[in-house]
């Protein structure tokens, strides 16, 4: 009777453990571009919908030495940098990199006042590489 007493606490105790949900810790995003990290005064990166980071453009594209610009009637950001020219459009997937038309899984999105994009796609695009 003892043994099965003690299996059952065991049993027990594992399924409490198991059961005790996990508390996740929100750790803020850095950003950091060839060993300097990047500073964001109003706003701060975060992670969309699909599992993307969203930076806004315009301190990172700053970083790198890009142009950005901005054109509000059509809600397009341009990032040019070295020869290279990014177009995306605010809620649509599909972006330009020097004409040729590409796809991403992401959207870039206007929050707070701010533009952001998903900062693997455009830096690649760019050709900086994502670590």
């Amino acid at each position: 009777m003892k043994r099965i007493a003690k299996i059952l606490t065991v049993i027990l105790v594992i399924t409490y453990l198991f059961s005790v949900p996990t508390f996740a810790v929100d750790m803020p995003i850095r950003v950091v571009v060839n060993g300097t990290k990047i500073n964001f005064p109003d706003v701060e990166p975060f992670i969309d919908d699909n599992s993307r980071t969203q930076v806004p453009i315009r301190f990172v594209g700053e970083v790198l030495g890009a142009d950005v610009g901005w054109d509000g009637n059509t809600k397009k950001v341009t990032i040019a940098l070295n020869g290279r020219k990014v177009v995306l459009q605010i809620g649509n997937k599909n972006y330009e990199v020097n004409g040729q038309k590409k796809q991403m899984d992401t959207v870039a999105l206007l929050k707070e006042s701010r533009t952001f994009v998903p900062v693997r796609f455009v830096s690649e695009a760019l050709g900086a590489s994502v670590k």
